[in-house]
């Protein structure tokens, strides 16, 4: 996962969001939204070896808001501030344990709901979404990050 090509990252994106958009309306009845595109992004850069330009990650950002039909630049602003906090601490990273790790991203993904919920259904906008999210999706990554070290041949090399 370490250099991943731009063209597979299109077909993952492109794959996680049909997931992100069948499994949505089922989740938020529970009051729980996980942005599995953003997660995906930001997992990418994470993992990444080299530090990502600008430029690749606003255009990743509006292929995103032009197949998840979202406000263009939305996903495009959200992408290009995740990289450039992922790309500015990455040393700091090397530092962290997993659940810090853990508990940024899913501080990572309630900042993505609560921003894109502020543009998308302003009159809808719930902050037992977000409390219940960012609950959901931390125990979300600790379960993942848990799995790495209970199942070493399921992370990746």
């Amino acid at each position: 996962m370490s250099n991943i090509g731009a063209i597979k990252l299109l077909m993952i994106l492109f794959v996680v969001n049909i997931i992100e958009n069948n499994t949505a309306p089922v989740l938020i009845k529970a009051f729980i939204n996980i942005p599995i595109t953003f997660l995906i992004f930001s997992f990418v850069i994470y993992k990444s070896k080299f530090n990502t330009n600008a430029l690749y990650a606003f255009s990743f950002g509006l292929y995103v808001d032009v197949i998840s039909d979202s406000p263009i630049g939305l996903n495009a602003a959200l992408f290009l501030m995740m990289a450039y906090v992922v790309n500015s601490y990455s040393n700091t990273f090397k530092l962290f344990s997993s659940i810090q790790i853990c508990l940024f991203f899913s501080g990572a993904s309630v900042f993505y709901i609560g921003f894109s919920h502020l543009f998308v259904n302003l009159e809808n906008f719930s902050y037992l979404i977000l409390f219940t999210s960012l609950i959901f999706n931390t125990f979300l990554f600790l379960i993942i990050a848990m799995l790495r070290f209970y199942f070493p041949f399921l992370a990746s090399r």
